[in-house]
């Protein structure tokens, strides 16, 4: 799910708590007979609670002296709304006691912060996006290893993007993946299989890559196969393809990096006499 996808859920799940809760908070006599409908709200309450401290979660790894701020500033909301969620006083607390409006009236509190840890969100993964010079300097050492049709592919896939051809870009962007670990495995001498997972997973077998980096590799290629032209996920705005476009960089980035240690690693090893 891309990040856009999981702000919108958020979104999605405030509104729904929202107009549960208001209509209790309408109708109180109605919904005090109703147990199943309290557990129903307090449930859908404590499920956005979950979904933002998820998104904190993840959001927190991306920090860094250009995010800080924005990090720390969504540590607080998150912090804060799930006091007022939970506090001995708070949203949970006045639905138990059947006291509905008290309850709706702190869950629209909870509104201006959850807006301001979504845009903060916007900010940080926008400041984390891949920058011009590094793209330049990842297509410059591609060049120089003679991984050309990689560039190729990353070339095409900013072209889409650029047209809006949301879909192909994201195409390109899974080759450019592809060809970026069949590349490494011919320049050591071994024959891709021709299979992805299969691939990566000699990579991981020879040492070239950790366990960590092959999970999160196949996770990204994973995305790119669902989310392209032939894939599961549906429409995408540009959001989602701009993430895919970054993640793409930032796996491929890796991957060259752990090959460059390998391959120094393997010229200065002594030699058998």
């Amino acid at each position: 799910m891309s990040i856009e996808d999981r702000l919108s859920s958020i979104e999605s799940q405030y509104k729904e708590a929202y107009k549960m809760l208001h209509d209790m908070a309408l109708h109180p006599t109605y919904y005090r007979g109703k147990p199943n409908s309290v557990a129903e709200a307090l449930k859908k309450v404590l499920s956005l609670q979950r979904m933002l401290e998820l998104l904190y979660e993840d959001v927190r790894k991306l920090e860094d002296e250009k995010t800080e701020f924005y990090v720390e500033r969504c540590d607080y909301n998150v912090t804060k709304i799930g006091e007022i969620i939970r506090k001995a006083n708070g949203i949970c607390a006045k639905i138990d006691a059947d006291n509905f409006s008290d309850a709706f009236r702190l869950f629209k509190l909870i509104r201006s912060l959850m807006y301001q840890i979504i845009e903060d969100v916007r900010l940080i993964y926008a400041l984390k996006l891949y920058p011009i010079q590094e793209k330049m300097a990842l297509k410059s050492l591609l060049t120089d290893l003679g991984f050309l049709e990689v560039t190729k592919c990353l070339d095409e896939a900013e072209t889409n993007f650029a047209e809006k051809h949301l879909k192909d870009a994201i195409d390109r962007a899974r080759e450019a993946l592809e060809k970026t670990v069949t590349s490494i495995l011919s320049a050591i001498g071994k024959k891709p299989s021709g299979y992805f997972s299969t691939d990566v997973g000699t990579l991981s077998s020879l040492g070239i890559i950790d366990k960590e980096t092959k999970k999160l590799t196949e996770a990204t290629y994973s995305y790119l196969s669902e989310a392209g032209a032939h894939g599961r996920i549906g429409d995408l705005t540009s959001g989602d393809a701009h993430y895919a476009l970054k993640e793409t960089y930032m796996r491929i980035d890796i991957l060259l990096k752990k090959y460059s240690m390998y391959s120094s690693k393997k010229d200065n090893k002594p030699k058998a006499r």
